[in-house]
């Protein structure tokens, strides 16, 4: 039985049903939607742009752009980006274009999290099953390695032509005389 193999196997079969099991529960909790969609409002005191976390009504995003208090700018991906309209028409262009060159950061803000539930589990398992083969490997017995034919001989006797002669029966008869000697023995196991 090789217990490598098989729980390398088990590993990847494990590995694969938690990758599943994040992604249905990370698609659960972004709702459907889009995963980046969202307002976020610029603050000049901080010069960065913060995520309204708060369920904002559309009627009141849309009520604060009719009133001229909110610059609201809307991106492709979803969001939505609300400025104030005192910094100028060139400044909130400006911001509106740093705020979408930087959405790959958002993503990976979003994203990050569920990468990490995805990755690390399967990694500790696997890190604590290669740390446990190794514990068991350490018990197993050495073993021994496979001893050589050993031939001895009488004194006096020549040295005789170690010829494969299990199946001489077409040869010529002085070489058959040269099979197996029975003066020859072998060490148990040895001549697989």
């Amino acid at each position: 039985m090789n217990w490598s193999k098989g729980l390398w196997r088990g590993w990847l079969a494990a590995a694969l049903l938690w990758g599943v099991a994040v992604a249905a529960f990370a698609a659960a909790d972004l709702h459907g939607r889009h995963p980046f969609a969202g307002l976020y409002a610029y603050s000049d005191a901080r010069d960065a742009f913060l995520p309204q976390r708060y369920a904002a009504d559309e009627a009141v995003v849309e009520d604060g752009v009719r009133r001229g208090v909110v610059a609201r700018t809307d991106f492709p991906d979803g969001t939505s980006l609300a400025a104030p309209p005192d910094l100028g028409d060139e400044r909130v262009r400006q911001i509106a274009e740093r705020f979408w060159a930087e959405r790959w950061a958002r993503r990976a803000e979003v994203l990050w999290p569920w990468g990490l539930r995805a990755v690390v589990p399967p990694l500790l398992l696997l890190l604590s099953g290669a740390f446990a083969l190794w514990i068991a490997r350490g018990f197993r017995p050495t073993a021994a390695p496979e001893e050589a034919v050993v031939e001895t001989a009488a004194v006096g006797d020549s040295p005789k032509a170690a010829f494969n002669t299990r199946s001489a029966g077409g040869l010529p008869p002085f070489i058959r005389s040269l099979g197996p000697d029975p003066r020859r023995r072998r060490v148990l196991g040895a001549g697989r």
